[in-house]
């Protein structure tokens, strides 16, 4: 998930720190395809190896990344070798996504040619959605439930921002949250997206420049 969802007032040198972090294991993942050693993320993050140890930790425990039994990162920035209900295929790579909005802001971040597919909470039909240089297709019924999110980062926003079927379904999500949340179109939740993943976008050229 991208840094618009940070909670509270931390030190704001720890917090670029934590995003540069989380940013450089997204762009090795989505070069790669595969797990990420600690000491690999480090290296081109610029944090010696006793200290991105327990970053990752830490990251681990708030949600903001995922890992493997041995401590590899497997997830970062929404993008997933391992958790999440949605699907990215991107860059000739298969991978999962922790929300909805996660699929169309990294997609639009990095100007992609991609794949989406996820299934309507509420019929449970499938939901394909194709980007062309990271813009949705304009004039589809498909629309995006945006939770405003809380304390814990997978539970209050990450599972419950969805993309629903058509505009009607979307008014039966937004019931069921509560109204915790608003529904926009996909251009608009790929607008926000390219702004929320713009870390990590240059993350990607920057690992790729240095390969």
């Amino acid at each position: 998930m991208a840094e618009a969802l940070d909670t509270g007032r931390p030190n704001l040198v720890a917090a670029d720190l934590h995003a540069r972090v989380r940013e450089t294991a997204f762009a090795l993942l989505m070069r790669s395809g595969r797990p990420v050693p600690a000491e690999e993320i480090g290296t081109i993050a610029g944090v010696p190896l006793s200290g991105i140890t327990p970053m990752l930790d830490e990251l681990a425990g708030a949600g903001w990344i995922d890992r493997d039994r041995e401590g590899r990162v497997t997830g970062s920035g929404g993008l997933s070798l391992t958790e999440g209900p949605h699907r990215l295929a991107i860059g000739g790579q298969a991978f999962r996504n922790w929300c909805a909005y996660d699929s169309l802001g990294i997609a639009a971040a990095l100007d992609a040619d991609a794949v989406i597919e996820t299934t309507c909470p509420v019929c449970g039909g499938p939901v394909r959605v194709a980007t062309v240089g990271g813009e949705p297709p304009t004039e589809r019924p498909e629309r995006l439930w945006l939770a405003d999110g809380g304390t814990d980062l997978r539970a209050d926003f990450c599972a419950p921002t969805v993309i629903l079927c058509s505009p009607e379904h979307a008014d039966v999500w937004a019931g069921r949250q509560g109204g915790r949340g608003r529904v926009i179109d996909l251009a608009e939740g790929a607008s926000l997206g390219r702004e929320a993943w713009a870390g990590c976008a240059r993350a990607v050229a920057r690992v790729a420049g240095a390969a």
